[in-house]
């Protein structure tokens, strides 16, 4: 039995990447004579400080359902290693996906482009992310230069950045899908079958604190839930109720798998966030996608790619009876494509028949 070592950012209190980690091990070890682990690594992250009473409550039960998912569904369960050395021996080493490799956060350094691999053991890239344009200051191309050309297999999330990453090997550069398209709705139906979801009907409005459009998606949020006689269901930590003009309730203790059967219960999405968009697309939920800077790309080239670039909202958009409907029938074709095509790099560079 070969053995797979996923370096990846499942230390975090993000949906997407504790889901992301989820998809990739879970595909992988549908695969014959494989077994895929999460190296354990942890760069030194520390979570939030809330004073507020409230807030931190609800914060700590988010915490512990992160704990729970990272025990029990991504098999993250030996001790945590802060020395990359300590990590197991593998014989391939995948890096991804999410922003893996984004120079600009603190926490990304040299480990996330598999520095410590063995010689004689195989290092991969699956849809890594490097999240930032390549002529911005905070890209560090020194590193890319350093370690690109060890690589023996190499695929990003983003089209965009394949040019930049391609002047430091001579190998193919593809993109492929983030991890959480590899895997359908049912595979996420049965994840989270015992999941808790809101009651009624409801707006789901997920927001990443990534940029100061805050005010945007709650407005946004206020005017559709108004019309369509909606309950708001929101994300923010430190927003209070008066800010919703319907009844509202605080899904900021969600776990994964609640966050998962939020969206795929809800009436409409109205987020920021890369994998609550992903989500709604695999659950045929209505959605609104406010464009965040440092995320840009990867949402642009998704929806371009599945014919569903008229769910971006550039700031503001009339509202109109059928807002709601949304043919999915092109995306469901072009996800079952990449899927397919996606699933056939990971058996490539694994050698798997």
């Amino acid at each position: 039995m070969k053995k797979a070592g996923i370096m990846t950012f499942h230390f975090c209190d993000n949906y997407g990447a504790l889901l992301q980690c989820y998809a990739l091990r879970h595909t992988i070890n549908t695969f014959p004579d494989i077994n895929a682990e999460v190296i354990n690594y942890n760069p030194n992250w520390s979570f939030k400080e809330y004073e507020n009473p409230v807030i931190k409550k609800r914060y700590l039960m988010k915490l512990e359902r992160f704990d729970e998912f990272r025990k029990d569904c991504i098999g993250a369960v030996s001790p945590v290693i802060y020395d990359i050395n300590d990590a197991e021996k593998y014989d391939y080493y995948i890096t991804g996906s999410d922003q893996v490799w984004n120079t600009s956060f603190s926490f990304v350094n040299e480990h996330y482009f598999l520095d410590f691999v063995p010689q004689d053991a195989k290092r991969i890239s699956y849809a890594a992310s490097i999240g930032l344009p390549v002529d911005s200051p905070k890209l560090n191309r020194n590193v890319f230069e350093k370690y690109i050309p060890r690589f023996d297999n190499i695929s990003l999330r983003e089209k965009t950045h394949i040019p930049f990453v391609s002047q430091f090997t001579d190998k193919e550069v593809c993109s492929v899908l983030d991890p959480t398209l590899l895997l359908k709705s049912d595979d996420y139906d049965e994840l989270c079958k015992d999941a808790s979801y809101p009651d009624g009907d409801y707006l789901f409005l997920y927001f990443l604190a990534h940029d100061n459009s805050a005010p945007l998606l709650i407005n946004y949020a206020n005017m559709i839930a108004r019309k369509f006689n909606l309950k708001i269901v929101y994300s923010l930590p430190d927003i209070p109720n008066r800010s919703f003009k319907n009844e509202s309730e605080s899904a900021f203790h969600y776990g994964p798998k609640e966050f998962v059967s939020a969206i795929k219960h809800a009436k409409v999405v109205v987020t920021n966030s890369f994998h609550a968009t992903i989500f709604s697309l695999l659950y045929h939920t209505p959605f609104f996608t406010f464009l965040v800077p440092s995320m840009q790309s990867r949402i642009t080239d998704m929806l371009g790619e599945t014919g569903l670039s008229d769910r971006i909202i550039y700031g503001y958009r009339p509202l109109s009876d059928d807002m709601l409907d949304v043919d999915f029938s092109k995306a469901d074709t072009v996800l079952e494509e990449k899927r397919n095509e996606s699933i056939a790099f990971l058996k490539k560079a694994l050698d798997i028949e």
